[in-house]
């Protein structure tokens, strides 16, 4: 798996144009609300937390991106355990419209494909790695800031007490600042 997705890496940024716009390096925050499904999601309710995303963008449809989010969950029962995520994506922008005279693109929907990995920790901690896909949009407000929704799906099975197998899906709304 890891050797498809640097293969398919390389052969992306070699089909693009580098000399487009949107190179260069660019940070964000968002709010996620999480929602774990399947048998790793029993009893547990969806979180919200907060979120930080970098990400270099090597022309204007190929960037690289990670992220680090946090949220809380509450579990039937009356207990409850913090989700941390951190996560390594392929993004692929697709401009629906062309750069203005101010050099503002209006809007910009995404595909991402990546890796994600999850801790949950209460009184223990349990981890699940495993690969992810996820659309979203990104709505330019500036040349240098945009805002996003988004949406990712990451296939998890949690080591313990047994192997739970499920989903985290996530949800997420945040600014995005592009260094120029």
């Amino acid at each position: 798996m890891k050797k498809f997705l640097l293969l398919t890496v390389a052969v992306l940024v070699l089909m693009v144009s580098p000399v487009m716009a949107k190179e260069g390096f660019y940070l964000g925050a968002f709010v996620p609300t999480n929602t774990i499904s399947g048998d790793a999601g029993r009893g547990v309710d969806s979180g919200t937390g907060w979120g930080l995303r970098a990400g270099v963008g090597f022309n204007r449809y190929v960037a690289i991106e990670a992220n680090y989010s946090r949220t809380k969950h509450d579990i039937t029962g009356g207990s409850s355990f913090d989700l941390k995520g951190l996560a390594a994506d392929v993004k692929l922008n697709f401009p629906l419209t062309t750069l203005d005279s101010a050099q503002v693109m209006s809007l910009e929907p995404y595909l991402l494909l990546g890796y994600g990995h999850y801790e949950a920790t209460d009184s223990t901690t349990n981890k699940s790695d495993g690969g992810q896909w996820g659309f979203g949009i990104e709505l330019y407000l500036f040349r240098e800031l945009s805002v996003h929704a988004g949406w990712t799906k990451t296939k998890v099975s949690f080591d313990s007490p047994s192997n739970k197998d499920g989903a985290v899906k996530t949800v997420d709304f945040g600014l995005i600042y592009h260094f120029m």
